[in-house]
């Protein structure tokens, strides 16, 4: 926001501002379905308020599909920076949504193609149990039959919490008594397949894992969510690099941000603060150490997760569909300075944004995404290496999509 608003070429002399709203998620627990008459819905504007333009939701599919009706009711339009997600494809159910991450259509066969090429035909795989996941479970076979890659056994993962708990020794047992050595893992990033990797950190299950970004996550003890003695082989939309993102790193701090929850999460979490009691955003005994000089010190990378990439273009395309429609507007613009103006997400918005990568706000037109690979593993408490080691693209001919490097799997295993 702060790129935009200083571009004199995008929305000039108009400023956006953000409202965030926090623990949106648990809020809705503990109220459950009925709310008092006297409470707003989140999100909702009264008579007396300003509307918002549109909202941005996520990380985690859940709030769209809850808010999802409520922002309908309204007109208000969001934009779902998570992890790509059927149900709101659904267009009957969220005609005001749009979906900023890539539909992942190429991951079945990224995945069967790197199996191939290191010849391993005996696998197993864990998968949630959700539409998404049974979808991708299907395709997968697919792609191994079509390869003659033999799948040893399948997890699929219960979303129930009763059921999970009378289960979660199976799951343990199945891995445990298949010989197979390499294990496709696929589900949602806050699926109960995290816990099952959670309870097996003090067992140590040496298998070679290969995930999604989805499970590319460092856990409260400083080491990697999927971990292994052999390694794990992370696939992630491919992301080109932030030519500011370092910089603003390194000047961020929470006093710059007193309104913002994120940061205030980062220096409770690392820096040791204590949060107030009135809010979640105002930080009490905190160092004045800034983020970027402990990143370095722990040597962290400094590349976006997928979200935040996907986050990082929903500002974006909400900033040209304004600039769009204000050209078009100007008469109603002058007139009633905003109140009357409506963002349009069937508009056919694209842009080439600060990295140089096309967004493209047609869902239908959009390619097979690319993908990078990457080799992560633990070597001691709070150090670990993340290595890109190739690259897949669903765009090239079959014989070109996978491509491996050698040299870098060396570096980082010291074995071929």
């Amino acid at each position: 926001m702060e790129e935009i608003n200083r571009n004199p070429y995008i929305l000039p002399n108009v400023s956006l501002l953000v409202n965030i709203k926090c623990n949106l998620m648990a809020d809705k627990r503990k109220s459950g379905l009925y709310a008092k008459r006297s409470e707003n819905f989140p999100n909702y504007y009264c008579e007396n308020q300003r509307k918002y333009l549109i909202v941005l939701t996520g990380p985690t599919w859940e709030l769209p599909a809850i808010l999802g009706p409520h922002l309908s009711m309204s007109r208000i339009p969001q934009l779902y920076y998570g992890h790509f997600h059927p149900l709101l494809s659904v267009h009957e159910q969220f005609s005001d949504l749009y979906q900023m991450p890539p539909k992942d259509t190429s991951l079945p066969l990224a995945m069967v193609s790197l199996v191939v090429y290191f010849r391993w035909n005996w696998v197993g795989a864990i998968i949630s149990d959700e539409d998404h996941g049974i979808q991708f479970l299907s395709e997968l076979r697919e792609e191994m039959q079509r390869n003659i890659v033999c799948l040893a056994f399948v997890s699929i993962i219960t979303n129930d919490e009763v059921s999970y708990n009378k289960m979660h020794i199976n799951y343990y047992k199945q891995i445990m008594m298949s010989s197979a050595k390499v294990v496709i893992v696929y589900g949602d990033k806050d699926s109960p397949i995290h816990l099952n990797f959670i309870l097996w950190k003090s067992v140590k299950i040496n298998r070679i894992w290969i995930s999604m970004s989805q499970f590319d996550r460092i856990t409260v003890f400083g080491d990697f969510l999927l971990d292994s003695f052999h390694g794990t082989l992370i696939f992630s939309h491919q992301i080109s690099e932030m030519s500011g993102f370092k910089q603003f790193m390194q000047t961020v701090h929470p006093s710059n941000y007193s309104n913002e929850i994120s940061f205030s999460r980062l220096w409770w979490i690392y820096f040791n603060c204590s949060l107030s009691s009135s809010n979640c955003k105002r930080l009490k005994n905190c160092s004045t150490t800034n983020l970027f000089e402990w990143l370095f010190k722990h040597e962290f990378g400094m590349s976006m997760s997928d979200s935040s990439y996907n986050l990082y273009n929903a500002v974006y395309a909400v900033a040209h569909s304004l600039h769009e429609m204000l050209l078009q507007q100007v008469d109603l613009w002058l007139q009633n300075t905003g109140k009357g103006l409506e963002v349009d997400t069937k508009q056919n918005i694209q842009f080439v944004n600060p990295a140089g990568d096309l967004v493209n706000m047609n869902q239908k037109a959009k390619q097979d995404t690319k993908y990078d690979i990457f080799y992560i593993t633990d070597f001691k408490q709070y150090c670990g290496i993340k290595v890109k080691i190739g690259e897949f693209s669903g765009h090239f001919p079959n014989d070109q999509q996978l491509y491996i490097s050698d040299e870098m799997i060396e570096w980082a295993t010291d074995f071929r």
